[in-house]
């Protein structure tokens, strides 16, 4: 993997990271047609969590989120 997963960047000893939850992952070849669920709000590549971190790329495995200038995979399940 390109991106170390949510737990591992927690392991490293990196706080201030949100609990996060996929609900609902939806990938698509067309970057407009993708989308996920975080936290039960709707979101789209771009877009910033209330709780900070911001949605770099939805991929087949799940979300890369940037947060704090640090990226992580938010796998899905």
């Amino acid at each position: 993997d390109r991106y170390p997963s949510l737990q591992e960047v927690r392991a490293s000893g990196s706080s201030g990271l949100p609990d996060l939850h996929l609900d609902i992952h939806v990938y698509s070849a067309e970057p407009e047609d993708r989308f996920v669920f975080i936290n039960m709000t709707k979101l789209r590549e771009g877009s910033q969590l209330d709780e900070g971190p911001v949605i770099a790329e939805i991929t087949p495995d799940g979300v890369v989120l940037s947060h704090q200038g640090q990226y992580f995979l938010l796998r899905r399940d």
